[in-house]
Formats: structure tokens, sequence, C-alpha cells
């Protein structure tokens, strides 16, 4: 498959990344339950509260189609819910801090009857809730009138319209197929921001400023994977000049964030910059490689050709020796085994181990990539991750998930690539082999 096809297909094959990403639909239809029964939940308590008309608009990622599955397990995607409320709150006095704090204390009382909820830490212009089930919803408030609509952030009163720049995004381009093609590449930028600040403290790239550097630089080709490289230089240059992203409706700056974290993005969007340099002129196997380790487990397993090199892509000369040690979920060693292909039994624990450690260079750095598929994965949000090592430490890993998985072993040092191996794991149900398998026919 080359790369062009790994980025997306029209018949939504999920070994593509642009499938890899999004939300399944059991987990989406779930936060959609839950928004829904928020909504009808504030919608009286707010209306009390205020005593005026209370209505609501979704905005963000939802609204724009762009929500993608989270970098990981352990972590959650956003539904923005706006709250509306029919009155002119600066002419009665009435602040915007103090609509805020009304607007938590409703939040705290849907928790009190909701165990699966608890409040977010406030936020300078929202309040949200975290669920357990991968869930955060964030509520911004408004106050609307027939000319204005104003925002309650902890500073007062802010002008704000997500209303106006949804619809400004929706009309960015006229046939449906360019503003679909922009709405993924939305999504792929998103997934690079998950991997690339995953475990740091830094804030991310705001969803708006991308979805804003999309449509003002995107590039419209026969190949996906052109179109991302050449839509990323666009934007790279754009922020080369100038590290701010115009909100496209007044002026105001949707990329403020802390001088730190502006650094580490510049530093982040080099890399990127880089990548896509390289990959202009890429033969497919350095393309798969490039993008592989750029989106690490968002991406489909590729299949590397070991002989092809190119410019700071040597040929893969080493090919790393993995033993697989099996156990099952009572701790008893089953096999140890060198494959490339191993069936087991969900709930096993599998203990990789490079046997050619010493072949490597002692500095090198070992990447260890976990790549689920399947409906079990996919409902779990757990498609993969990312480990690294040194070549002589063992990898430990469980089964959790019925379906035909990958290990990727990579093997790099100063950026190049020494060696690559793949372990297709097929992962089978569990059967207790001390109960007697039964059938039930009907009659």
């Amino acid at each position: 498959m080359n790369c062009n096809e790994l980025f997306y297909s029209p018949e939504k094959n999920e070994l593509t990344l642009h499938e890899r990403i999004k939300l399944s639909t059991l987990v989406l239809d779930k936060g959609v339950t839950k928004k829904n029964e928020l909504i009808e939940f504030l919608r009286e308590e707010l209306k009390e509260s205020f005593g005026c008309d209370v209505r609501f608009w979704l905005q963000g990622s939802y609204k724009s189609h762009t929500l993608i599955k989270p970098v990981d397990k352990f972590s959650t995607y956003d539904i923005d819910v706006g709250i509306y409320l029919f009155f002119d709150a600066e002419a009665e006095d009435i602040e915007s801090k103090n609509v805020k704090d009304t607007l938590r204390d409703a939040l705290l009382a849907y928790c009190a009857i909701n165990n699966e909820a608890k409040i977010q830490e406030s936020k300078n212009a929202c309040e949200g809730l975290i669920f357990s089930s991968f869930l955060t919803i964030d509520t911004p408030i408004y106050y609307k009138t027939d000319t204005r609509l104003k925002l309650a952030t902890d500073n007062g009163w802010s002008d704000s319209d997500p209303k106006a720049i949804q619809d400004w995004l929706t009309n960015s381009y006229a046939t449906k197929e360019d503003r679909a093609l922009m709405k993924r590449l939305v999504r792929y930028l998103k997934a690079w921001v998950n991997v690339q600040w995953n475990g740091t403290s830094f804030k991310k790239i705001p969803s708006l400023a991308i979805n804003v550097l999309v449509a003002n630089n995107l590039s419209i080709d026969e190949r996906e994977d052109d179109s991302f490289i050449n839509t990323v230089l666009n934007i790279c240059q754009q922020l080369e000049q100038s590290m701010e992203v115009a909100n496209p409706l007044n002026g105001s700056n949707l990329l403020t964030m802390p001088e730190d974290a502006l650094t580490f993005a510049r530093q982040k969007l080099q890399q990127l910059k880089k990548v896509c340099m390289d990959c202009v002129e890429a033969n497919e196997n350095e393309r798969n490689i490039n993008f592989s380790n750029l989106f690490q487990h968002y991406f489909p397993q590729v299949t590397i050709v070991s002989n092809e090199g190119g410019a700071g892509l040597p040929a893969l000369t080493t090919i790393p020796e993995i033993s697989v040690c099996r156990y099952n979920k009572n701790g008893e060693h089953i096999e140890t085994v060198m494959t490339d292909r191993l069936t087991v039994d969900k709930g096993d624990t599998l203990t990789f181990t490079i046997c050619n450690s010493a072949s490597f260079n002692a500095f090198a750095q070992t990447q260890w990539t976990v790549r689920n598929v399947g409906h079990q994965a996919n409902d779990a949000n757990d498609i993969g991750h990312v480990e690294y090592g040194k070549p002589y430490e063992s990898h430990k890993r469980g089964t959790s998930y019925t379906g035909t998985h990958t290990m990727e072993c990579m093997i790099t040092y100063n950026g190049a690539i020494l060696g690559l191996k793949v372990i297709h794991v097929v992962v089978r149900p569990a059967l207790s082999v001390n109960r007697p398998i039964r059938k039930w026919w009907r009659r």
C-alpha cells in the first residue's frame, strides 16, 4: 500500500490514518448521550437561576466534525456546549464572574446526582466537566441580545461569536470535496499535536488556530499525503514570519500561549517542516517511515522494504532478532519463540527481547510501537502506544483485545534507522480449559 492510501481511503478502510484517528461510533454515541443529559439538566437549572430564556449551541471540534480519538486510553476528547442567556447582563450590572460562578454551582449540582462526572478546574473562559469515559464537556456561557453577544470570562465580558467562526470555516471552500479535505487535514494536524505534546506540560496549539491555519493554507493536490505535506509547508512559512494566527472575524490572535509553550511549538513545527521537506522527493518507503514516526501509533502499520536507502534514511542492514516469551493469565510460562506471527489467548502477557542487541550501537534508542486494530480496541480508545528504551532492554505488554495487532521494533541512532522488525500478534478469545464447551442448539 502506498503512502497516499495509508492516509485516506474513500472506502473507509480501517487501516488508514484517517479511520484510526476517528472516534468510534460507540464512544461518540455515549458522549452525545451524556451531552444531551447535561443540557436538559442545565436548561431548567439556569432558567431558574437567571430568570431568562436559556438556549444551547454546540461549537468547537464536535460542531466542525473534526473530533479525533484521544492519544491513549487515559486521555479524553472534548465536546463544547455553548450556553446562551437571553438578557442584557451588562445593562443589569451582572458581572461575568458571577455568571460563571452560578454555572459552576449548577455543574456541581449535576455531579452530585451523576457519579460519572467530576468538575474540571475552572478556566478563564469556561467551566466544564470531566467524565469517567474518555469525555470532557466544556461549557462556555454567553449573554445574547439583538445586537450583542458576549462571553463570560474571569476578566469580564468578552466579544466572541463561535457561530460566525463556524460559518467562516464552512464557507472557506465552495465544494463539499474541498471542505472534506480541509477537515481531514485538521484531524491529521490535531493527531500530530496529540502525539508530539503527549507527556509534556506545554499548552497545545488551540484547535481553532489549527482550523484557521488549514483553511488559510490548504493545498489541494491529487494525493492526500501531498496535500498534507504542502499544507504543512505553507503553514510553517506563515508561522515563521509571525507566530500568530489572526481571528478571521476581529483579527485577535488565536495563538495566545505562554512564551515557553510558544518556544516548544516552534521546535515541533521545525521538526514537522523537516519531515515534510524530506518527503517531497522521497520514495514510498521513505515516506512510510517518516509518517509512521511522525504520527506513531495513530498511523497504520507500514511494511518497510529493507534494501532501500536514501539521504538520511540508510538501508536497513541489521534486522532485530526478537524472541517472544509468552505467559498465560496465571503467570505460567507457555512458550518462547522467534517468529513474525504469533497466536495468543486474550489475557496472555508477552515479553519481547532483542537477541542480537550487541549488533547495534550501545547508545541507540529502541522504539516499541503497539498498533491495535478492530472494534474492541477502537471502542476502548486504545489503538496503541509507543514506549522507548535501549536495545538490551526487554519490553512487556498485555493482550486485551481480540484481533490481529502488531508490535513494531525500530532501532534508531542520531536520527538514522538502524533496524526494524514487525511482529503480528493474533489475539483470540480466552478459553478456560477446565470447563467443558457446550453447544446449545435451537429445536
